[in-house]
């Protein structure tokens, strides 16, 4: 089968115990066990989020030690049968925006282009930016476009060169996930300076690892803006395309269905790349230490997001629904956030002390114990394996009338979606 041609049902991997340490505080012995279960559950595709600066402390140096447990991890999840997308540079992660030190500076390359073309040189930025963990702390955004700006980008090449040079043959990876969550630090400065990113990275990850798949992914964000990154840029450079719905930007006051608003960032991403497109993000936090089932506001990407956090019934019955429904829909696959919960040490840590969506989103809970919605993923798991076609690809939509006025017409659009189902 093609990579468009088959269901994945995967998640993204933090270990319980450390979490977004994960490669700061490797645990050989928790990794090959968790793996071992995220496939006896079955999941056929795990994620590795590869966190830049844990990766690249340096826009010239390689962390070598995160290399090595990088392999270790992907040695045991062959070992285990899982498929792995590394997620190379990603900025959206447990609902905060990262970015290296190193690359958290004023965007003085920027300035000086845009001096060049009659603008006025200003590189101190006004007060009032949204914050970025870096360096371990949270500290207000002062770097430029990730898309555009030259020493950054020639940062990603040489990460992509090592990574790709030395993990391009290995029979554990499935794809390579190019970057998430750029738009949300700094809107990019045009949607062809997006275009000419994906092809620099995906033409660099390919003459290093000429079989490599390439996945670009959108978001909430980027479908509302001019500049993307937009899903039919996302598929002319990549074989596989994918859309976050962890941050739905969907009124609770217009949602009749808890399913609807990954449902819609589907439909709506699906039907402007022309093909099928994986889901990234689905889940529901579960209530812990007291709390009640119900609607809460939250700190996701530097803003505040009305969500909700459910009982575990709940949580099982959103995890079965949204699965029967996007592979229904057409998806090419579902990836939960994450596989497990995590204890109360590991939530007191960056990014986990200010969202709290995260904490509780696995399908294990705290203490290691399987959650009710195990049950669905497995039932979903069997349906996949025993499926001998897929659902056809989702309507097409008018783009050109849509990017005339993106952030109008999605919200236009999920009214209409959401009164129908």
């Amino acid at each position: 089968m093609t990579t468009n041609e088959t269901f994945s049902l995967g998640v993204t991997y933090w270990p319980r115990q450390t979490g977004p340490l994960l490669w700061q505080r490797y645990d050989r012995g928790a990794v090959r066990e968790e793996l071992a279960h995220i496939a006896a559950i079955g999941f056929d595709t795990v994620r590795f989020c590869l966190l830049w600066e844990d990766f690249q402390p340096g826009s010239e140096r390689i962390n070598g030690r995160a290399m090595r447990r990088l392999e270790h991890a992907l040695d045991t999840a062959h070992a285990v049968g899982l498929r792995v997308v590394l997620a190379l540079f990603p900025t959206a992660v447990l609902g905060q925006l990262q970015v290296p030190s190193w690359a958290n500076g004023p965007d003085i390359a920027g300035a000086l282009r845009r001096a060049r073309h009659g603008r006025p040189l200003v590189i101190v930025r006004p007060p009032g930016l949204i914050h970025v963990l870096t360096g371990g702390r949270y500290r207000p955004v002062q770097c430029g476009d990730l898309f555009s700006d030259p020493v950054i980008v020639e940062a990603q090449r040489y990460l992509v060169r090592e990574t790709g040079g030395y993990f391009g043959d290995h029979p554990a990876i499935w794809a390579w996930q190019l970057g998430e969550g750029f738009e949300r630090v700094h809107r990019p400065e045009s949607d062809r300076a997006v275009s000419q990113w994906f092809a620099a990275i995906s033409d660099e990850l390919k003459r290093v690892a000429p079989r490599a798949v390439c996945m670009g992914v959108v978001s909430p964000t980027s479908l509302k803006r001019r500049s993307g990154p937009r899903p039919e840029q996302v598929a002319e450079r990549c074989a596989l395309a994918g859309v976050t719905v962890d941050l739905p930007e969907t009124s609770a006051d217009y949602q009749k269905r808890h399913t609807n608003p990954a449902a819609y960032l589907h439909a709506l991403a699906a039907g402007l790349a022309g093909r099928r497109t994986i889901v990234i993000g689905v889940g529901m936090p579960t209530i812990a230490n007291g709390e009640t089932a119900g609607w809460f506001e939250d700190d996701l990407y530097g803003r505040t997001a009305l969500l909700y956090r459910s009982t575990a019934g709940e949580q099982a019955e959103f995890i079965h629904t949204v699965l029967e429904r996007l592979y229904t829909d057409g998806a090419a696959g579902v990836w939960l956030a994450a596989y497990a919960d995590f204890p109360e040490e590991v939530r007191q840590m960056p990014p986990l002390d200010r969202t709290r969506w995260y904490r509780t989103v696995g399908v294990i809970d705290a203490l290691g114990r399987e959650k009710p919605a195990v049950s669905a993923v497995r039932d979903m798991a069997r349906r996949v394996h025993s499926a001998s076609t897929l659902p056809a690809q989702p309507p097409a939509v008018d783009s050109e009338r849509y990017w005339s006025n993106p952030e109008r017409t999605f919200r236009e659009w999920w009214r209409e979606f959401n009164s129908s189902g």
